[in-house]
């Protein structure tokens, strides 16, 4: 049984409430869910602001960064996936996400294998979506109820599930599950993993926190 992890609450966000994270090498960028949402370019050690973003998203619950120069929001209640050049801010593409409807939208969001992954709570599924036309190229099933942030981990995947407070693990070809961690406190909404470490966000405390491994 691998060693437990206890949480370790870093610093509050700039924002009055983050719900995406993702880690970059310019830094760690926060997607806060206050209408219309702002992305923020923190500091991972301090959590300073370094730069802002605004965008016309609407309860932004996911953010992720492209190697091509575009940082993408999960507009959740905006039912899209919408792009922003990093330099200048100006938005570049906008997909709809399924259901394609209003009875939700996504929330986490992931690049990987030069395309977009991003879980909708309401359909209990992850998507993949080809970053250029929006077309959707797969689809996993998820466990939990309340998804949220995601974050690859070579070739698995983590998922945070907010209401059970758990991050699981799943093989990223079938969805089968791997593993699966609590987290005590704050509540898992955005999660990113930096330097093998996993970062998470809570949107109502407005905390950013680690999980620290425990030695066995």
């Amino acid at each position: 049984m691998p060693p437990p992890y206890r949480t370790k609450v870093l610093y509050k966000s700039p924002g009055g409430m983050p719900n995406g994270l993702q880690s970059t090498p310019e830094g760690l960028w926060v997607c806060d869910q206050i209408d219309p949402n702002v992305m923020f370019l923190l500091d991972p050690a301090t959590g300073d602001s370094l730069k802002e973003i605004p965008t016309r998203c609407l309860h932004g619950s996911g953010i992720t960064r492209d190697p091509h120069g575009r940082i993408w929001v999960a507009s959740t209640f905006g039912y899209e996936l919408v792009a922003y050049d990093v330099e200048s801010g100006n938005e570049v593409a906008a997909f709809p996400t399924p259901p394609y409807d209003t009875s939700g939208g996504a929330h986490g969001i992931e690049w990987h294998n030069d395309e977009l992954w991003f879980d909708v709570p309401v359909a209990k599924k992850i998507y993949r979506m080809n970053p250029e036309s929006g077309e959707i190229t797969g689809e996993l099933p998820i466990p939990g109820d309340r998804a949220h942030g995601l974050a690859f981990d070579g070739d698995t995947i983590w998922m945070a599930d907010t209401n059970r407070q758990v991050l699981f693990q799943m093989d990223a070809t079938d969805g089968h599950l791997l593993d699966a961690i609590g987290v005590n406190g704050p509540e898992p909404h955005g999660m990113t993993i930096h330097n093998g470490v996993f970062y998470l966000c809570d949107a109502m405390s407005r905390e950013v926190f680690i999980l620290d491994r425990m030695e066995a």
